[in-house]
């Protein structure tokens, strides 16, 4: 867990502060690299974000040709009835308007082979939304894994200590 650690030919000098001044670049550095590497994978402008962004293109390119080829029913549609006035009035009389002194009459239960389907529900688009970690929770989950290197090389350092005072006592 050394990152920021001493070279193997230089002497430690210090002592206890010396380790506690290491434990803490080890945990300030461990801090820097965890925000960095769960940013770039997993926050609001991370790999995963990408990942729904081009979800969301791809399903928005669909809805386009979807309603591009309404259009182009509808369009067809208009000309045609602009054309032929015979198919105007059937139209108009389909979607219930009626001539003046005319009564409809409606029959319930019945399923008509002239009646359209229901329009497709739009979904919304809402700008600016992420699906990312927000920034918050990153920096939370960067300083415990910071917390968790500190403590780490504090206990490295105790038991490292420990050992060299126990094989000084022996060689004494």
């Amino acid at each position: 867990m050394w990152i920021m650690s001493r070279t193997p030919g230089r002497v430690r000098k210090g002592g206890a502060l010396s380790s506690l001044a290491e434990a803490f670049s080890n945990a300030l550095c461990a801090c820097i690299i965890a925000y960095c590497v769960v940013s770039f994978f997993a926050g609001q402008a991370g790999l995963l974000a990408y990942r729904d962004l081009k979800g969301g293109i791809a399903r928005m390119e669909e809805r386009i040709t979807a309603l591009s080829s309404e259009n182009a029913r509808l369009a067809d549609l208009r000309q045609g009835l602009a054309s032929d006035p015979d198919k105007l009035v059937r139209e108009a009389r389909d979607i219930g308007y009626l001539r003046p002194g005319e009564k409809m009459v409606v029959f319930s239960g019945l399923s008509g082979a002239g009646q359209e389907s229901e329009p497709a529900e739009t979904e919304l688009l809402r700008a600016g939304v992420s699906t990312g970690l927000p920034d918050r929770l990153i920096k939370i989950l960067a300083a415990m894994t910071g917390a968790a290197v500190l403590l780490a090389s504090l206990v490295m350092g105790a038991v490292q200590r420990q050992s060299r005072g126990i094989r000084t006592a022996r060689q004494a």
